[in-house]
């Protein structure tokens, strides 16, 4: 129970405060993410400074960090499905990465580290919302549009398609909606931006300055 209930989260949390995009960044270019683009040290951000190989690295990196966590804590701790001290290490992961305690607290946007947790936890609503992420990417070339859109529709999946969302499955249900608002929250200038007309769309060069678009 100890386990479960104190070291998990702890653990959960420092695994998710691993700034992959920064210390990648750091190491190829010598430089400090934060100071470039939008500042974010997110995969979009990389993307931008790095490449999209690199790019698509710290998503997997930030991804992995999401899922490594709940999967051991699952498969060799908790011992039955959704149990709330599992919940709260996916929250803590997730909390790790948007507020990592190694960069002061200021972090992604969480939405590879949260893909990561559903990746596990709830893999068919999770490949749903993957789906209409690149449906609206690809229509309009909006990251975060996309990852707005998508995080809505990972709650709407867990309440229809998982098992009893508002009885033992209810802290998946809690823990969706949890992620969707945290996601949005951390969204609301990109928000401004599409609402203004200004919102940075796909394939943009990289600005020098601190305002720029959606960051995961």
């Amino acid at each position: 129970m100890l386990v479960q209930d104190i070291f998990g989260p702890v653990i959960s949390y420092l695994i998710g405060s691993i700034p992959f995009g920064f210390l990648i960044v750091k190491v190829v270019k010598g430089i400090d993410i934060r100071q470039v683009g939008s500042g974010n040290p997110g995969a979009t951000n990389v993307t931008r400074v790095l490449g999209k190989p690199y790019g698509i690295l710290v998503f997997i990196l930030d991804m992995l960090k999401g899922f490594i966590p709940v999967f051991i804590f699952d498969h060799y701790f908790t011992g039955h499905e959704h149990s709330l001290s599992l919940i709260f290490c996916g929250v803590s992961v997730i909390c790790g990465h948007a507020f990592p305690v190694f960069l002061g607290f200021k972090g992604g946007k969480a939405v590879a580290t949260g893909s990561g947790v559903f990746l596990w936890l709830a893999p068919v609503s999770l490949m749903i919302s993957v789906a209409v992420w690149l449906l609206a990417v690809t229509v309009s070339r909006y990251i975060s549009l996309g990852s707005i859109l998508s995080s809505i529709v990972l709650v709407i999946c867990v309440l229809v398609l998982e098992k009893d969302p508002f009885g033992q499955g209810l802290p998946l249900t809690l823990f969706s909606v949890f992620i969707s608002i945290l996601l949005i929250t951390r969204h609301k200038s990109n928000i401004k931006r599409l609402l203004n007309g200004t919102e940075s769309k796909i394939g943009k060069k990289i600005k020098t300055d601190l305002s720029a678009n959606s960051d995961l």
